[in-house]
């Protein structure tokens, strides 16, 4: 055989084999969409399995509270909070989301020291810039992992994402604060 045969000859081989190994594609989960007009914001929610959601008012301001179902495990909460009517410069962001962050994480039991402690990082999800910071917390009595995101896109108005769940468990959550937070846009 020559060169050039003998190379057609691995190349198909290793078109077919390609398509023996490639694994198989996976299925696109199916999420719920929520257009918050209170909010002004599209929120995306797991559906499989359902998730619970509700608009509360509890705090004085809307927000939108996404609870995992009773036999979920972890039990996990996911809250969306935002300022349609607020204009923040990008250039004060980061003053404002570690304000933000520090003073909401004393309300999972953390004492104004550790809240101060906290340090904010960077972190983006989908059109959303701004700061983030994981900690740990109380609820009921319960320890939790939490983890808080305060941003915005460029020239939009802040949001807030918080989800928090059993302490230890949060690195299971990876990829339902990824599918849920990047798809976030405004109305």
């Amino acid at each position: 055989m020559n060169r050039r045969h003998h190379l057609a000859a691995l190349g198909a081989l290793a078109l077919c084999a390609r398509g023996v190994l490639a694994e198989p594609k996976r299925a696109l989960r199916q999420m719920q969409i929520h257009k918050v007009r209170e909010l002004g914001l599209e929120i995306w929610v797991e559906n499989q399995p359902p998730w619970d959601t509700t608009l509360s008012t509890q705090t004085g301001r809307p927000t939108f509270v996404a609870q995992s179902p009773d036999a979920y495990h972890p039990p996990t909460v996911m809250t969306y909070m935002s300022w349609p009517g607020a204009n923040s410069p990008d250039s004060t962001l980061s003053t404002m989301a570690t304000t933000a962050i520090r003073g909401a994480s004393q309300n999972f039991g953390l004492t104004l020291g550790q809240a101060r402690a906290l340090q904010p990082v960077r972190a983006e999800y989908g059109v959303l810039r701004g700061f983030e910071a994981a900690f740990d917390g109380t609820g009921q009595g319960q320890a939790l992992d939490v983890m808080m995101f305060v941003g915005q896109a460029p020239g939009r108005f802040p949001v807030v994402l918080n989800i928090y769940t059993m302490r230890g468990k949060m690195g299971s959550l990876t990829e339902h604060r990824r599918r849920a937070w990047t798809k976030i846009s405004y109305l």
